[in-house]
């Protein structure tokens, strides 16, 4: 009778301990804010970014590219969200390719990150509330912690589909303008003329590249200017550089560039700018004498171990639209992004982005110098913070170390080198009226850092 007691007691301890165990290895849930719905709409007309989770009928499909204009990857609606994840069918591309092994991502899910709460125009919701209210028109997230996916959802694309960055292929730009500076190639302090004597005698000339590269050349080229005339350089390069049918033959984006006008002095305020972008392009491209598309295959994508190549939009005129046309795979932005983290050595034996990368690009951010532009007003209200400065392409340097990138029409790539994290995600975002960015933060500040 004694041992069969003896027995009992065992088993009833050993299940306590079993079930105290597993409560323990559960990350803790996120306190949620009390959820609520704000009044914003989007048109009837739209439909839901859920019908390109299979893939589209061949009549959608011819339906949505006769349907393609300049303006269509810019207003993503019903065409444009098609046209998002099927870039090659609207413009001129340029491959960038993948080589070797892939890195594989193992998963370690953490379904709690569905709990994470934030408020944005939709309302204060949880990841999960927004990600399934069709306003929001979300089509997928990866978040990647120590080198490992914790959550993933694919909503309103595949996981192989190529699926427009928009603005977050800057920070492709900002990395290899720090590659060429490290090597000798590109001196930061130069002005644009050494580099390209074609845009000598226009306001570019005496302009230092580092002001171009960290958005401060002191141009009227603020993206607060699209839109605001089709005739204003801004709004010229954008239908230029998606292909707006309706131009006429033969504008460049140079011609654009050559165009811009001087609003004040250069280095003294930060205004985001895609002209700055492709400046610092154009200025690689001469320094190394190779096409952008063949740089960020020899530099990022061949030594990151990606799961597919990209493609890379150009123009009529074959020029690159390095400031937002390029298209890649999800967990391949998220492999981009892990180079800024501790974890790079889980996907490539080669360092990308040097150690002293970080120093540099908070040293250079300038918080001083941000929070009049659009973007900057625009990331303050979202983020409920304002302890940020911009460098190296960044939308945001934070004090914390973190960085962020967003894209046009709801892309965001954001990196927390501290907590090693990556997140990352896709949407089309109607008119880029919905932006929920501070999801991203909210993953790291709620999951990772308390």
């Amino acid at each position: 009778m004694n041992k069969l007691i003896s027995l009992l007691v065992f088993i009833t301890l050993l299940v306590l301990l079993i079930v105290t165990s597993e409560i323990l290895a559960k990350p803790e849930k996120v306190p949620n804010k009390e959820s609520s719905r704000s009044n914003y709409s989007i048109p009837n007309e739209l439909r839901s970014v859920n019908e390109g989770k299979n893939g589209f009928s061949a009549e959608q499909s011819r339906k949505y590219r006769q349907a393609y204009s300049g303006d269509t990857m810019v207003t993503a609606g019903n065409a444009g969200n098609y046209a998002a994840s099927r870039l090659s069918e609207n413009l001129p591309t340029a491959v960038v390719h993948r080589y070797g092994p892939v890195s594989e991502l193992n998963y370690s899910l953490t379904p709690q990150i569905g709990d994470v709460s934030a408020t944005t125009i939709l309302g204060t919701m949880t990841l999960n509330e927004m990600m399934e209210d069709e306003r929001s028109r979300f089509k997928a997230i990866t978040v990647v912690h120590k080198g490992k996916i914790v959550f993933e959802k694919y909503i309103g694309i595949r996981d192989w589909d190529n699926h427009l960055w928009a603005s977050a292929t800057k920070i492709l730009v900002g990395t290899l303008a720090h590659i060429a500076s490290e090597q000798g190639q590109l001196d930061l302090d130069a002005t644009v003329s050494k580099y390209l004597p074609e845009l000598k005698g226009s306001v570019w000339e005496n302009i230092k590249i580092s002001d171009v590269l960290h958005q401060r050349s002191g141009l009227d080229v603020s993206e607060s200017r699209l839109g605001s005339s089709p005739e204003h350089p801004v709004s010229l390069f954008y239908a230029i550089g998606f292909g707006d049918p309706s131009l006429p033959e033969g504008l460049s984006l140079m011609d654009a560039l050559k165009r811009v006008k001087v609003k004040q002095k250069p280095g003294v305020q930060f205004e985001y700018a895609s002209l700055n972008t492709y400046v610092v392009t154009l200025a690689l491209e001469k320094v190394t004498g190779k096409p952008f598309e063949d740089l960020v295959t020899e530099y990022i994508w061949s030594k990151a171990g990606m799961e597919g190549d990209g493609v890379l939009g150009l123009t009529v005129n074959g020029e690159p639209s390095s400031p937002g046309a390029f298209a890649a795979r999800l967990r391949d932005l998220a492999r981009f992004g892990m180079l800024f983290t501790p974890s790079w050595s889980t996907i490539t034996n080669t360092r990308v982005v040097s150690e002293n990368y970080f120093d540099k690009a908070k040293l250079a951010s300038k918080e001083a110098l941000v929070g009049n532009d659009y973007m900057s007003k625009r990331l303050i209200n979202d983020f409920a913070e304002d302890d940020f400065g911009a460098s190296y392409q960044w939308d945001a340097v934070f004090a914390d170390g973190d960085l962020y990138k967003s894209g046009r029409t709801g892309q965001a790539l954001y990196v927390s080198p501290e907590t090693d994290t990556v997140v990352v995600f896709y949407s089309s975002s109607y008119q880029a009226e919905v932006w929920v960015h501070a999801y991203a933060r909210e993953i790291v500040k709620q999951t990772y850092r308390k």
